[in-house]
């Protein structure tokens, strides 16, 4: 079910997030979002309700109920994660108007010794969240490159800590923090400079054509048609019509063709 955008009042306010398996995320502020662990908690309720129908008789009425409580113990863990990261994600988009975050590999973390922390975390979903809500509130999220955002210190020093080494003590500027807030530190700067670049070279506006969600006469319209901007390879059934758009997710204004 598509409603219609409504557009947050433009913020100067950023930050970096980065996510994690003590805490679920650290903003580049100092705050961190504690980790629920919301399947963790359930595994003693999940063993119970998986042993039942394992005891149970293949094909009895029993063994069909033992099953509809194990499929609704499942539901439940996945609704509570969903509520969660929908509640966080609402937050952050609220006070923030640009957020940047780590472009990570989750599905090949997942694949790895702590895949069930990986997959109780929910990384992907809670990215695609702030992903679709900043751009129908006219803000945005940045992916930066997550190679060395934790070895490196906010003053630009390399500093090597391996997965146990949960504080960063730089020896040049002497910074001591937590490892994951010194990462979102070092992400807020690394987004800014992304989105920079991909606005010279022009991928920013080709996202904000993709989404189909402009600001036009004040309003922000979900375009019917596909558009691409000027300059691009012309394509069959052109018309003769030509607009003049604002983007609303990065205040890019660009002319557009439009096609049937």
């Amino acid at each position: 079910m598509e409603g219609e955008a409504a557009p947050l009042p433009v913020s100067d306010c950023a930050t970096g997030i980065d996510v994690g398996l003590n805490s679920f995320a650290a903003l580049s502020d100092g705050t961190e979002i504690q980790n629920p662990r919301h399947y963790r908690r359930a595994e003693a309720r999940l063993r119970r309700c998986q042993q039942k129908v394992a005891r149970r008789r293949m094909g009895s009425n029993r063994r069909r109920k033992a099953v509809r409580l194990l499929q609704r113990a499942h539901v439940h863990v996945g609704n509570q994660r969903r509520d969660f990261q929908h509640k966080e994600s609402r937050k952050l988009v609220n006070e923030y108007g640009t957020i940047a975050v780590e472009d990570l590999n989750v599905k090949g973390l997942a694949g790895g010794m702590l895949a069930k922390s990986v997959h109780d975390a929910g990384w992907s979903m809670f990215v695609t969240m702030l992903v679709y809500k900043t751009e129908c509130a006219g803000r945005r999220v940045v992916k930066v490159d997550p190679r060395g955002t934790s070895q490196t210190c906010v003053c630009g020093t390399r500093v090597p800590k391996t997965l146990a080494d949960r504080w960063h003590e730089c020896p040049a500027c002497g910074l001591s923090v937590g490892r994951d807030v010194v990462s979102a530190q070092v992400i807020l700067p690394n987004g800014r400079d992304s989105a920079l670049r991909r606005q010279r070279r022009g991928g920013s506006l080709m996202r904000c054509l993709r989404s189909r969600r402009v600001l036009r006469d004040g309003v922000v319209t979900f375009l019917p048609f596909q558009i691409y901007s000027t300059g691009y390879r012309n394509r069959t059934k052109l018309q003769n019509t030509c607009d003049f758009l604002e983007c609303t997710c990065c205040t890019f204004s660009f002319h557009i063709y439009w096609f049937q």
